[in-house]
């Protein structure tokens, strides 16, 4: 069997004996929508359970269009461009229209990436663009507080504008169910002081804050009266298939929209297997979202959902940025030197929490599972100390030093897309 695995940029063919026990875990396949354009302007005019978009328009003085940072692979070049056209039409003047950046916690989009992220005819427009900073107390505003306690602030130039619009790809997202719809605000363009509740120990350590759950998920429960808070007038949320083309279109309410786009994810990326795995194969979706150690975590746990006590993991991710911020680095040397259980303990407050300690949560549910992971990437081998796995030079090793560990009739499942596609054990009433 071959499989084509996503790194970076690039593929990784693995070839694969069939003597092996394997088990191949992908997206339906999908096909992408022809006249994509043609598609978008028509979810704007006749979108879900909202007004067209020229009505939400009409009589605004400006307007605010969010977008992804470039760790999502969200086509914005396609989805600005008509937003941006029907918005001028409607008569608002484009010197009056920003796009805001949702980074929620992670570094600003510098300046020569605005190519890549918005696309070269949009960026012609010479539409202000602005880095969300959920550190600075001068971008944002506080609204109160969520039914949880959790403090809202919220960036100010979003709260402040007549149209606000919020645009996104829905994907399984490893604690929030999903992303797009309300992500776009909670976490994309609060502050830290809403975050440390929102990634904070005890809303990230229960069960259901996973993927493709949203019900009675406490992560995506502050998300939802966050996003309530602070408005959202219209949304333009997208799906990709593997190959990245957009395969559903989904604008209108932010609620309403949005959940057709998770119910349409769900039927396509929740794959079922009757039982646990003794190895995973797998990536973190390739580019953009193998671009560090940090975004790898994603790949990591979804992993571990399917993998038996003390099985294999082995990752390909190119983390051609290397481990990520300084702060995330700090953080997993800490959890080396303290262990699972006293490093939880150190972070389970607002007063003790620190920038970038959900995603090492979420590694320690993966540790909790098993210590057996190998890793092929770009990481210099002093970095590999940070990252609790094995270095490996090619997927085929480490399936070599797994199958000695697992034995050579070993369940394998793989996973190319990673956190793209969700493994589901199915219940001993559906075997």
């Amino acid at each position: 069997m071959k499989v084509e695995i996503p790194y970076g940029r690039e593929t990784i063919t693995l070839s694969l004996s069939d003597k092996l026990n394997t088990v191949l875990l992908k997206k339906s396949e999908v096909e992408g929508l022809r006249n994509v354009k043609t598609r978008i302007k028509k979810a704007l005019l006749n979108p879900i359970d909202s007004p067209p978009l020229p009505t939400l328009a009409e009589g605004k003085q400006d307007c605010c269009i969010v977008i992804s940072d470039v760790t999502r692979p969200v086509p914005n070049s396609l989805l600005l461009q008509p937003l941006i056209e029907e918005l001028k039409a409607a008569g608002i003047k484009k010197e009056n229209i920003c796009i805001l950046i949702a980074n929620g916690s992670h570094d600003p989009v510098p300046e020569e990436m605005y190519e890549e992220l918005i696309g070269k005819e949009v960026l012609k427009e010479n539409i202000e663009i602005i880095n969300h900073n959920a550190y600075d107390d001068s971008q944002l505003k506080e609204l109160g507080e969520t039914s949880s306690g959790c403090p809202v602030k919220v960036n100010k130039r979003y709260l402040e504008s007549e149209l606000k619009i919020c645009t996104g790809l829905i994907e399984p997202h490893f604690m929030a169910g999903y992303s797009g719809g309300r992500k776009s605000i909670c976490p994309g363009i609060v502050g830290i002081e809403t975050l440390k509740v929102f990634h904070g120990v005890q809303a990230m350590g229960d069960p259901r804050s996973k993927s493709c759950q949203l019900e009675n998920n406490p992560v995506d429960k502050i998300a939802q009266e966050v996003a309530l808070m602070a408005g959202c007038d219209f949304i333009l949320n997208v799906t990709l298939n593997e190959k990245k083309e957009i395969t559903g279109i989904f604008a209108g309410d932010i609620f309403k929209a949005h959940q057709l786009g998770c119910n349409f994810v769900a039927k396509n990326s929740i794959v079922e297997i009757d039982s646990p795995v003794d190895i995973v194969i797998t990536s973190n979706g390739g580019y953009p979202l193998d671009q560090n150690f940090y975004q790898t975590v994603k790949g990591l746990v979804e992993a571990a959902e399917i993998l038996k006590q003390s099985g294999v993991i082995i990752m390909a991710s190119k983390c051609e940025r290397g481990i990520g911020k300084s702060e995330f680095i700090e953080l997993l040397l800490e959890l080396k030197e303290k262990g699972i259980e006293e490093f939880l303990k150190s972070h389970e407050t607002s007063e003790t929490f620190k920038s970038d300690q959900w995603e090492v949560q979420k590694l320690t549910q993966v540790l909790e599972k098993t210590n057996n992971i190998f890793m092929m990437s770009s990481l210099k081998d002093e970095e590999y100390k940070y990252t609790f796995t094995s270095k490996i030079n090619c997927i085929e090793e480490g399936l070599e030093k797994a199958i000695k560990l697992k034995g050579i009739n070993a369940k394998i499942a793989i996973i190319p897309e990673g956190p793209y596609v969700l493994g589901k054990i199915k219940s001993a009433k559906e075997r």
